[in-house]
């Protein structure tokens, strides 16, 4: 009995001198960390895209994640387009357009600066500006990282992805006309307007109106060939910092703040915008038969769009079933 127990003794002395001696891995850092959503669909030209954060596949916290190259795919290139400065407006405080009504008042609240098209933040995501505007569509990339925590420290090579695509731009909220005869009071639908909006620039905030008639003559705003309608609102009515500038063929205006028009105006939800044509500019092609001949018809077109990226547009508006005279 006594040999026995002399014996359990020494095996665990053994394994308590085998312990001792045997090196404990502190931490995990898994071999399989991965991101939710890659390849990443990154929208150019929208500011604060921001994608997925890295799973650490139950890796010991606190992680330390930091970006060690991004390359275009299929490549080792490094894509130094992406860490270029652009500059973007930087806001104080929170735009108001109700109170922001000036270009004065808006620039107190604003600064332009130099900035990178993208951030990358601890939780390995990545924060994009606006600057990814500049990016040609189809771009894609693949990026490496390095993972540390307090078992090591990984190489993580092509671990997600990078697709830059377009944006929705613009979207179109209404496109309606109608014809009135002189000094009448009842309203005739014309066919729906045809609205083309291109963006002519990726960078800017301008935007170009033009309104043509069936045949894509346009009308001369310089000329009083457009005029408002009451108190109904026009294009000057969503961004009043800059005056709208009028051409024999065109109006332009630089809105300054995207989405344009940032906000609706009480009673007019689509963003709508009114202008008449004057009757001693225009003919109806194909008017009621109820109508003398020669009669006279005013134009009303009531269009809506919304911007949503930066950059200049030319948006025309083609009013079938008309011609300017």
């Amino acid at each position: 009995m006594k040999k026995n127990i002399m014996i359990t003794g020494a095996l665990l002395l053994s394994v308590a001198i085998w312990t001792g001696c045997k090196k404990i891995t502190v931490g995990f850092l898994s071999d399989d960390v991965y991101y939710v959503g890659s390849p990443f669909q990154v929208e150019k030209g929208k500011n604060g895209f921001l994608t997925s954060e890295l799973k650490g596949d139950g890796s010991t916290v606190p992680l330390k994640i930091k970006l060690l190259k991004i390359k275009r795919k299929g490549t080792d290139q490094n894509a130094d387009e992406l860490f270029k400065e652009v500059p973007v407006y930087i806001y104080k405080t929170a735009f108001d357009p109700e109170v922001h009504t000036t270009l004065e008042k808006l620039n107190s609240i604003r600064e332009l600066k130099s900035k990178p098209i993208f951030e990358f933040l601890p939780s390995g995501q990545f924060l994009f500006t606006a600057g990814t505007a500049v990016i040609p569509t189809g771009s894609q990339y693949t990026f490496d990282l390095e993972l540390s925590n307090e078992s090591g420290t990984k190489t993580y090579t092509n671990i997600g992805e990078l697709d830059f695509v377009e944006a929705q731009a613009f979207s179109i909220n209404r496109n309606s006309a109608t014809y009135l005869q002189d000094g009448g009071a009842t309203f005739e639908s014309l066919p729906p307007v045809e609205i083309t909006v291109t963006k002519t620039a990726p960078t800017g905030t301008n935007v170009v109106v033009k309104y043509v008639d069936e045949d894509g003559v346009p009308f001369n705003p310089k000329a009083g060939e457009l005029i408002v309608r009451g108190d109904r609102p026009t294009l000057d009515s969503y961004a009043k910092f800059n005056p709208v500038i009028k051409t024999d063929t065109e109006m332009s205006l630089n809105f300054e703040i995207i989405p344009f028009p940032y906000k609706t105006i009480t009673g007019y939800g689509s963003f709508d915008i009114f202008y008449r044509i004057p009757s001693e500019f225009v003919k109806v092609t194909n008017p009621k038969a109820s109508y003398p001949a020669n009669t006279r018809f005013n134009i009303n077109p009531a269009i809506g769009f919304q911007l949503k990226q930066e950059g200049n547009y030319l948006v025309e508006v083609k009013i079938i079933g008309i011609k300017r005279k």
